[in-house]
């Protein structure tokens, strides 16, 4: 799966690809901020863990980035969904 967001950064898009990068399915959804966001107890002076909260149709995820790699995890951590989701924007 891969995904990015428009230059603006309202909307991020998905794509689901097979292991022969045949596209699965493409989905578009809403990204809360304009900026990734940092937990507030955050030790790493690079900013890193950073996240997006991003809604397609009914389905919140939080999108973490753990360093500068072309790989994200999609985090189940109830203290950054705690903080993150519920946090005002």
């Amino acid at each position: 799966m891969d995904y990015y967001l428009n230059s603006v950064g309202s909307t991020a898009t998905f794509l689901l690809s097979d292991k022969k990068g045949w596209r699965l399915a493409k989905v578009n959804g809403k990204v809360r901020d304009l900026e990734p966001l940092t937990r507030k107890a955050n030790p790493d002076p690079r900013g890193y863990p950073r996240y997006e909260v991003i809604t397609v149709g009914a389905v919140t995820e939080v999108i973490e980035h753990r360093r500068a790699e072309p790989i994200f995890y999609i985090t189940d951590d109830p203290d950054v969904l705690s903080e993150l989701v519920s946090r005002a924007h």
